[in-house]
């Protein structure tokens, strides 16, 4: 480690995955000096990291020549794209113009977040998309870094009506099956200690999972937490295209038929911490108050 610190941007800081990466990189034991890009510097949220001596700055990620001097002045990268609100074609492009705009410039680290999985050929579009970047990444010549989240705990958000009013949790998962998850703010973790020490984790690529949980039991915690009886409802695949839409659906098959496989155990080993469980988010998030959704996953804002 240098006496300097290290500069960090950190794409879509004002996203969740980016801000959780901002916290850790903010608290971190580690010199960081963390700059965010965002597309609007006037944002609230971007005025609230800015606050908080987050340097803001504008670009745009199908613009590279906005990207080049903000990854020119940057040591690392941290960049998460959104399949969810920019569809497969855009997402990929933008993903490959910020690699490659880093890989010019010539940074010490890349870090990628993508999907867990995304190197394995699943079919699911999401995956894949995450998957080609990934590829893109690794033919350049870029330091680069590949964290692999599974599913999202805060993806619960969106079924809080239906867990809270109707007693109900509803997913297109077989009785059984075991899904990997992870929070927001875990990955952020992953990231901030993957970004100070280069060394041990440039040409890494790593899933990256906090508990693993079937349907059954994430109705009993549910019921422990909130204080209601809350039912496993296993939806039908067939049924389920219309009412989680086509991507979504398409990713339980696969959790259901393949599903994640991140070594757990071996993750906190390496990492230097103990991911957040399944209990402790809900417990964490409020859900014994729970009354509705907080926030809104990006998966629904798309089928909106």
């Amino acid at each position: 480690m240098t006496d300097s610190p290290t500069r960090v941007l950190v794409v879509g800081a004002t996203g969740n995955q980016g801000g959780a990466v901002v916290d850790h990189l903010l608290a971190s034991e580690a010199a960081f000096e963390v700059s965010g890009l965002t597309r609007d510097a006037t944002s609230d949220a971007a005025r609230a990291l800015e606050a908080r001596g987050v340097t803001i700055i504008e670009g745009d990620l199908d613009d590279p020549e906005t990207l080049r001097e903000p990854v020119a002045d940057a040591d690392a990268v941290f960049a998460v794209t959104n399949f969810w609100t920019q569809g497969y074609d855009a997402q990929v492009r933008q993903g490959k113009n910020v690699a490659d705009v880093a890989s010019e410039v010539g940074v010490d680290q890349f870090v990628l977040s993508g999907v867990g999985s995304h190197d394995q050929d699943t079919g699911i579009p999401h995956f894949d998309s995450a998957g080609e970047i990934d590829a893109h990444i690794r033919d350049l010549d870029l330091p680069w870094t590949i964290l692999k989240p599974v599913f999202f705990m805060e993806n619960f958000e969106a079924f809080a009506e239906d867990i809270v009013d109707d007693g109900q949790v509803a997913l297109p998962l077989a009785e059984g099956v075991d899904l990997q998850m992870v929070t927001n703010d875990d990955l952020g973790h992953a990231a901030a200690i993957a970004l100070a020490d280069p060394e041990e984790y440039v040409g890494e690529s790593i899933d990256v999972a906090g508990d693993e949980r079937s349907l059954e039991e994430t109705a009993e915690i549910l019921t422990a937490v909130t204080g209601r009886e809350v039912e496993a409802v296993h939806v039908p695949i067939e049924d389920a295209y219309d009412t989680f839409g086509e991507e979504f659906t398409v990713m339980c098959e696969w959790f259901n038929e393949v599903g994640y496989a991140a070594d757990i155990p071996a993750l906190e080993e390496r990492f230097g911490f103990e991911f957040t469980g399944l209990e402790e988010y809900f417990r964490e998030a409020g859900w014994e108050n729970k009354e509705g959704m907080d926030s809104v996953p990006g998966w629904v804002k798309a089928m909106a």
